[in-house]
């Protein structure tokens, strides 16, 4: 059962590929010498603050990979806003239990990254998410930053336990920053800690204390990505090595190799995008012939005879991982990946030996993997992708323990897939 949702876990992966997207979206930008920069953006979906920015200036052209400290500001056409600032982060600030400090604690220090603007006016409101915990900056005309971050820590009892409190303040801080605007320090008062809730309390300064006559301009609508995982997926071909060791039976311990030889290989992946779009999880489905030989005895009326056999078969492989990618300039990438796998033989012929009546069963096959994930490095443009990646089998005759880590079995491929729709990443048009 398990066999048959991990062959099936690819197909439908690609099946609920959405296409009709794609990568790059209008947009400008502002280097950090005042040039203006009007074009296309690649439309990340960032949640933490972004490490590079893809332009290009207009559609089908080379892209040019921009670092934040080339950048004054990024902003889409209709769409979210980044201002690269040093700002004031709290790195004391944790959600994960198993990562919660004892007692309560602050460590900030200054940040030099591309923040998401929300509200500008009199006074500002920015975003910007660390280690998944979301940290708001407030900045008045004049006024240093305010620092807000949603933070938990361990308390000790007095009965000596350690329990977790909630260290987030933020009401508490937003009254003593608008003091002097009782329309603010109100909205503080009952103000959530989300986007809106922040830029409630900012607005009403603006508004009520601030002395200006416009409101200032608000990206809150824009700034819920929309879309935090994406799908993509495709067909992929290619060769396989298989170095197998000969299969013995009764004792026999043979070392000869089985297979070593290359074989053509074909199937199906997937990729589920996580909102960085710089790791996914991965899945593929291929099928690969294979071939071998073994030895076993054969009865006769005169006794035992040691008969060697060669076979054929169709090996059906499903592959289930993680991949990080590492961008590259003109819309390339790196990537590195390392999963798991399982292995059935969907069919087995007898191709020589007459007196042989034993083929190798499912649990003979050499395609066992050990404990060791399979490994690939490749490179992707485009719609291509270029792949090795290899993989250890367990030895058929090893027994002891370090066998289920290393074996002299093993499978190298290389490969070239194409994805199949356009990229999945942008707004719907």
């Amino acid at each position: 059962m398990k066999l048959r949702l991990l062959f099936a876990l690819p197909a439908l992966l690609l099946a609920s590929f959405l296409a009709h997207a794609q990568t790059f979206e209008p947009g400008l930008l502002v280097r950090s010498t005042g040039d203006t920069l009007r074009g296309e953006i690649e439309n990340g979906f960032w949640v933490e603050p972004p490490t590079f920015i893809r332009f290009r200036p207009a559609p089908g052209s080379a892209a040019q990979l921009l670092e934040p400290r080339q950048l004054r500001t990024v902003s889409f056409t209709g769409g979210r806003y980044f201002r690269y600032a040093a700002l004031p982060i709290n790195h004391a600030a944790e959600t994960q239990l198993d990562r919660l400090p004892r007692g309560y604690s602050t460590d900030m220090r200054t940040d030099s990254l591309l923040a998401e603007v929300l509200l500008e006016g009199p006074a500002e409101l920015l975003r910007v998410v660390r280690s998944g915990v979301t940290h708001f900056l407030i900045q008045r005309t004049g006024q240093p930053y305010l620092e807000l971050s949603e933070r938990k820590y361990l308390r000790e009892t007095p009965q000596g336990t350690w329990v977790v409190a909630d260290g987030n303040n933020y009401a508490a801080q937003l009254s003593l920053y608008f003091g002097d605007c009782p329309a603010a320090a109100t909205a503080a008062a009952t103000a959530p800690f989300t986007a809106p809730g922040m830029a409630a309390v900012v607005q009403a300064y603006d508004k009520a204390c601030a002395g200006s006559t416009l409101p200032g301009r608000s990206w809150l609508a824009q700034a819920r990505p929309r879309r935090r995982l994406a799908f993509q997926g495709g067909l992929l071909a290619g060769g396989r090595y298989n170095r197998t060791e000969l299969l013995g039976y009764y004792g026999l311990s043979q070392s000869d190799c089985s297979d070593c030889q290359m074989h053509p290989y074909a199937g199906l992946y997937a990729e589920l995008l996580q909102p960085s779009r710089t790791f996914a999880v991965y899945g593929e489905l291929s099928f690969s012939p294979f071939q071998g030989q073994g030895r076993t005895y054969s009865f006769t009326n005169t006794g035992s005879v040691l008969d060697e056999y060669g076979y054929r078969g169709l090996l059906g492989t499903a592959r289930l991982g993680i991949r990080y990618f590492f961008p590259l300039r003109h819309e390339q990438q790196l990537l590195l990946g390392f999963g798991y796998e399982l292995n059935n033989v969907l069919s087995i012929r007898q191709t020589s030996g007459a007196n042989a009546y034993v083929l190798p069963a499912q649990n003979d096959f050499y395609a066992s993997p050990t404990l060791l994930p399979n490994v690939a490095l490749g490179w992707r443009a485009q719609r291509f992708t270029a792949s090795i990646d290899a993989q250890l089998y367990h030895d058929s005759q090893r027994v002891d323990f370090s066998g289920n880590f290393f074996g002299s079995n093993y499978a190298a491929r290389v490969g070239l897939s194409y994805r199949l729709g356009r990229n999945p990443d942008a707004a719907r048009q």
